[in-house]
């Protein structure tokens, strides 16, 4: 039976190799699949209405998931902005880009999916909120346009003024959404999340008020305790931050779909990481080591419709997103990537890991099963995350069995060490620190 000429077009692969070599471009004779990812900063996987939150979030989400592949257990690599986008557009573990400190860049042998995709004759465009997602690091790499925004509303601005801007052919889409991460702390100002109207207090009238007569940075670091009350405030305002974000991109979607822009697209809709909250009696940021901290949301369309409608059990994995998106495209399958397509087989007992520094520790996932590393004491402790979600009951596990798996997950690949930079300067130092980014930029 002959392949239709959109089948050709799909089958049409691009050569690529990960170190060292040319990205060469195919063409083929139809349009060609657009690709939007879509990062939330700091957004909890269990704060959504998909993942059966009581709060109405997110329902333009929890609605558009039902056309979409839900993952149910997705982790990100690192709660950290700067080591978990770096996995994500590059579809590597930590122990494999190296990009771990504001003092590191991505090797240039290391190619970026923007590079990938621009390579392949895609238009690439990448709006993003400005601190560790930075040129300094290598993510401006492959995007003809790569440009900063202050807020949803002047992401939103921006879209507009690039999808003008577009031209025939396909196009790759990367928006970074920071306005549910902690807002800048300034002196006297209590608030740590912080939304525009009707957003903030849309869940608990009242709520930043409840706040203490404290700096937003002293409640962020722990030096100013919350009570009950101001807990259930503290978290109420970071939900008003989610349902703000899922209204804005309602808005954008519904946009793209009148422009025709969504007709057989690859969406994918996702976070860098989750949210402390005070969970464990302090709000230690963005949840460290702990699930509130990794299990992120992962929702993606398929532009065939593959796999709409269905939730997804095993462990996945941000790194799996650039061998999704290679494989739907059609392009070439890169071999040395440890993740996998999430539209090709996944293994009950699929193992994900992560690594985190300053904090030195690292983690492996079979689910249900996670073990973290301590490096700093030498230590590894784990806990089921099925039977202990809030995992409370830790128990030690031998050196063997965490290297065993971790091996596993990572693979054979080998790839170059990360490029050695200046950090940030001394404005951006202060302006990540009001972020709630201390601890990564202090080098004391």
């Amino acid at each position: 039976m002959p392949l239709s000429s959109r089948t050709l077009g799909l089958l049409c692969l691009c050569t690529c190799t990960v170190l060292g070599g040319t990205l060469a471009s195919c063409q083929p004779s139809e349009r060609r699949t657009n690709v939007i990812l879509v990062s939330i900063d700091t957004l909890r996987a269990d704060h959504m209405g998909l993942h059966g939150y009581a709060r109405d979030t997110t329902p333009f989400l929890d609605r558009w998931a039902k056309d979409a592949r839900v993952f149910d257990h997705a982790y990100t690599t690192a709660a950290w902005t700067l080591v978990a986008h770096m996995s994500m557009l590059t579809g590597l573990y930590p122990q494999q880009h190296h990009v771990t400190s504001t003092e590191l860049a991505l090797a240039g042998e290391v190619p970026l999916l923007a590079e990938r995709l621009h390579a392949a004759g895609y238009r690439t465009v990448g709006l993003y909120y400005p601190g560790m997602v930075h040129e300094r690091h290598g993510f401006g790499r492959g995007f003809d346009v790569f440009r900063t925004h202050a807020s949803a509303e002047e992401a939103g601005e921006h879209l507009q003024e690039e999808l003008d801007r577009l031209e025939d052919g396909p196009f790759f889409l990367f928006l970074h959404l920071f306005d549910v991460h902690s807002s800048p702390f300034h002196e006297g100002e209590s608030n740590v999340y912080r939304s525009p109207a009707p957003f903030e207090e849309q869940f608990l009238p009242g709520a930043a008020a409840r706040m203490p007569a404290a700096d937003a940075e002293d409640i962020w670091y722990g030096r100013t305790q919350l009570n009950d009350a101001q807990l259930e405030a503290l978290v109420a305002l970071y939900d008003g931050g989610i349902r703000h974000v899922d209204a804005r991109l309602e808005d954008w979607f519904g946009v793209l779909e009148r422009r025709g822009l969504l007709d057989d697209a690859l969406v994918i809709v996702t976070a860098d990481h989750g949210e402390s909250l005070g969970q464990r009696g302090h709000l230690s940021g963005h949840g460290s080591y702990w699930n509130e901290g990794l299990h992120v949301p992962l929702i993606v369309r398929h532009p065939r419709g593959i796999g709409a409608g269905e939730r997804v059990t095993p462990a996945v994995s941000l790194t799996d997103v650039v061998p999704t998106v290679l494989d739907v495209l059609g392009l070439a399958r890169d071999d040395s990537l440890p993740g996998r397509s999430l539209f090709g087989p996944l293994d009950a007992d699929r193992i994900v890991a992560g690594e985190r520094e300053p904090d030195v520790q690292e983690y492996v996932l079979r689910w249900p099963l996670k073990i973290v590393r301590f490096r700093k004491s030498g230590s590894y402790v784990s806990g089921d995350l099925a039977a202990d979600p809030t995992e409370t009951h830790l128990t030690r596990q031998p050196e063997a069995l965490f290297r065993s798996l971790l091996d596993e997950a990572l693979g054979p690949g080998r790839f170059p060490p990360a490029r050695p930079i200046a950090g940030p300067s001394t404005a951006e130092q202060d302006a990540l620190r009001e972020l709630g980014y201390a601890g990564e930029v202090d080098t004391e």
